[in-house]
């Protein structure tokens, strides 16, 4: 018999257990919410953790192996995320569960009118130190409010790839500049960004990475690579990023970097 699945708080035994210290990085998103105090968790205190923030569509549910054969478990999780009442959820899961999961959650959520409308595999990406590349033209800065123009100007010209507005491109730099962003500058000139979330004292997670076309046969790559190991220089903290394992080019890019990947997570987007 499953054990009900509740409400609990971010200091959960739950959080200590060796199964989820095991998958701490790969779930490393729940593991830096537990510092936000607008998620909310759920567990039956021994096999499952549904993590969601207010006001954020994205709901990362961790399960320990033996829930990828334990239907009654996956069934539960599913009742939970349908109390949330949301339409347009996006799942992260293991790969084990997350057809089980979005099977059992289509059957209990009709009236959300539960579709799934793309999926994929997203792999944990584990920076392993590797020499900074050298340049005597590229300069890597973090970011600081003296390069807000340019920051602004640097996404302007990105805009229309990102299919944004101007209205947006400048509500989405002044939302990055709340979080840490290093900049990559050549001749003075911001050629790369790199942003920074869930900075913690023991993990930083990349969040994007962006590159002005005239210098993406260098700039990514040079960016990443010494983003990387100036982030690696911070004492205890591993750096890590999700990456869509089908994006073989941005993958191909990390890895040259000096990422590793240590494991997946399943997206279903709805």
């Amino acid at each position: 018999m499953s054990t009900e699945i509740t409400r609990i708080s971010a200091n959960d035994d739950i959080f200590e257990r060796p199964d989820f210290l095991e998958d701490r990085l790969v779930f490393n998103y729940i593991d830096n919410a537990r510092q936000d105090e607008s998620t909310e968790f759920y567990s039956d205190e021994k096999h499952v953790i549904v993590c969601r923030k207010k006001d954020n569509k994205s709901v990362w549910i961790w399960t320990d192996n033996e829930t990828s054969t334990n239907v009654d478990i996956v069934a539960n999780i599913a009742k939970v995320v349908k109390e949330f009442n949301v339409q347009g959820l996006e799942f992260f899961t293991k790969p084990q569960i997350a057809q089980i999961f979005s099977d059992m959650y289509a059957l209990v959520s009709n009236e959300l009118d539960y579709q799934v409308k793309s999926e994929y595999s997203l792999g944990t990406y584990v920076f392993s130190p590797k020499s900074t590349l050298q340049n005597d033209d590229i300069t890597v800065l973090k970011y600081n409010k003296k390069f807000f123009d340019k920051l602004l100007g640097f996404y302007m010209e990105l805009k229309d790839e990102f299919h944004w507005s101007e209205e947006k491109a400048e509500r989405m730099v002044k939302k990055f500049t709340k979080l840490n962003v290093y900049l990559l500058l050549k001749n003075s000139e911001i050629i790369s960004v790199c942003v920074i979330s869930n900075d913690t004292d023991n993990c930083s997670s990349i969040r994007s990475v962006a590159t002005k076309q005239s210098q993406r046969n260098n700039g990514y790559g040079t960016l990443v690579t010494n983003i990387s190991s100036v982030m690696h220089q911070k004492a205890d903290t591993t750096l890590m990023l999700y990456a869509n394992n089908g994006n073989r080019s941005a993958v191909s890019t990390f890895k040259k970097a000096g990422f590793e990947l240590i494991g997946n997570v399943h997206l279903i987007k709805s």
